[in-house]
């Protein structure tokens, strides 16, 4: 039983958090597959159109959507899946102004 707890724990602590947080790197890949050509730009101009906190203070509002909208009008994004929205925004997030540089794309 202690095994079984233990077990259950560890599972807890590490695959877990790993399935349900989002990812920046599945948000470039998304950007780059889905969005760069309707967009007309790379994800990370897509990005740095905010800072970081404003990103934050977008998505706490509720916002985000909303405001991917505004500056890709010509992407659908009624095809993209609840997780998608998540990754979008955490790539947005860490390579929005004051974030990193994602690899191969011109921060100007």
């Amino acid at each position: 039983m202690k095994k079984l707890t233990l077990t259950l724990a560890l599972m807890a602590t590490v695959i877990l958090p790993t399935v349900v947080l989002a990812d920046a790197k599945k948000g470039h890949r998304l950007y780059k597959k889905k969005m760069q050509r309707k967009c007309k730009f790379a994800g990370s101009i897509f990005a740095r159109k905010h800072s970081q906190d404003e990103w934050e203070k977008i998505k706490e509002e509720g916002k985000f959507k909303d405001e991917a909208k505004k500056l890709c009008p010509a992407m659908d994004f009624s095809k993209l899946k609840p997780k998608q929205w998540d990754d979008l925004y955490d790539f947005s997030y860490t390579y929005g102004v004051g974030g990193k540089v994602p690899n191969g794309c011109d921060p100007k």
